[in-house]
């Protein structure tokens, strides 16, 4: 039996989430979050907890592409990335960090690889953000 999630390390998480969206840096040209969730999605993804799919489509992708994330979002409410290549269609999705999921080793690292990319993506350190959360 594999080892329970802690409740603290989820608050953790979470509390990165939020003090991150609250310093992001404003100068940064990659991505600016919408909001705290629309950062834990991207963050997932960058740290590599994610599902691509890719769709050979009849022709250039690039406006189904840009269509994508907003049909995600308005049927789901969730945040996605698309992108063409040709006439290829590649979507992108954050996946699930519910309990049932990420189990207790896959969270461990999923928090040390969100810290990576917030420290390497933005030079902000994430221990300093919760911090300064904390005070």
């Amino acid at each position: 039996m594999s080892k329970p999630r802690s409740i603290d390390q989820h608050r953790r998480f979470f509390g990165l989430i939020a003090a991150a969206f609250h310093h992001w840096p404003e100068s940064y040209k990659k991505f600016q979050p919408d909001s705290a969730e629309h950062l834990r999605a991207w963050l997932l993804v960058k740290a590599k907890r994610r599902t691509i799919k890719t769709f050979h489509m009849h022709d250039d992708a690039s406006d189904t592409a840009a269509l994508i994330p907003i049909v995600i979002s308005m049927m789901t409410g969730k945040h996605s990335w698309a992108w063409a290549k040709g006439n290829d269609l590649y979507v992108c999705v954050p996946e699930s960090i519910a309990f049932d999921k990420c189990t207790h080793a896959e969270f461990c690292k999923l928090n040390d690889d969100v810290d990576e990319v917030i420290r390497v993506e933005t030079g902000l350190d994430p221990e300093a953000l919760l911090r300064e959360r904390a005070a």
